[in-house]
């Protein structure tokens, strides 16, 4: 006779920005579990499932990282198998969960960028790539504009996560917790952060889908941050952590993408 697995769970995630709408649960199999997952954001989601495993197998081993697309439903992940189907088998499980497709390395790197800022508008770029204030081994872009300064999508793509309700800052670490931002996801599998936005500075919502050259919020001087400026990092996101990425611009009248030099004033005309 087959003895019903009693089940119990623990939940846990590492969040790079807020809580993620997802959810990891299972069907009972006439040999053991199931193992699936909704994805309500708005880009995929890296999930690593650590089990403990009671007279069971599981299909991908321990610690395995799946990863859900975007607004999918019940979505496989995978299988856990009773060794012994005569005895008891139980499990639990912990999981991480992160935006992205932590497996994914090409992108498109030479994508010409749009200048985040307003045409006919110039912006110093106070730091840059490898900075030196807090850019070390890390490729953003920080550019000096007063509170309030209208931003503009560097690219196409869908916002998957606005935040936008603190006003503290201060010029150190301890502060990043307070710092606002809006998060967009582009085709590539990359993602776009434009952080320090002031206090209720975001024109849109999680979900919108944006076009590159679109006005999405309005600058601040936020979180950790010793001065009005923009944070604009183009990453890609595995579980555990960013791979920033150097991205080209188009500077000028358009004509030409660049990568940016730190110290340097920069136009934009188209």
């Amino acid at each position: 006779m087959k003895i019903v697995a009693i089940i119990s769970f623990l939940f846990c995630a590492i969040h790079a920005y807020s809580e993620h709408n997802v959810k990891v649960y299972y069907q009972q199999t006439p040999n053991g579990f199931k193992i699936l997952a909704d994805n309500d954001e708005f880009c995929p989601i890296s999930i690593k499932i650590r089990f403990s495993l009671t007279n069971l197998k599981s299909a991908e081993g321990n610690n395995f990282i799946f990863v859900v697309p975007a607004r999918n439903v019940a979505q496989h992940v995978t299988n856990l198998f009773a060794i012994n189907e005569n005895r008891p088998y139980e499990f639990k499980f912990e999981t991480l969960t992160n935006y992205g497709d932590h497996y994914l390395n090409d992108f498109e790197e030479e994508f010409e960028y749009y200048l985040p800022f307003a045409k006919n508008e110039s912006y110093n770029l106070w730091q840059g790539y490898n900075g030196s204030f807090s850019h070390q081994n890390e490729n953003a872009l920080d550019f000096t504009m007063p509170v309030g300064t209208e931003i503009f999508s560097a690219r196409d793509g869908i916002v998957v996560a606005v935040v936008q309700n603190y006003n503290r800052s201060c010029d150190k670490k301890e502060c990043a917790k307070f710092n606002n931002y809006i998060l967009i996801y582009h085709t590539d599998g990359t993602f776009a952060e434009y952080s320090h936005i002031k206090q209720n500075g975001s024109v849109v919502k999680k979900g919108e889908v944006v076009k590159i050259g679109q006005l999405i919020g309005y600058s601040g001087n936020v979180g950790w941050s010793s001065g009005p400026h923009l944070h604009l990092e183009i990453f890609l996101q595995k579980l555990d952590k960013r791979t920033t990425l150097k991205t080209k611009f188009l500077t000028g009248k358009g004509e030409k993408a660049v990568l940016l030099t730190e110290k340097e004033s920069y136009k934009r005309e188209y």
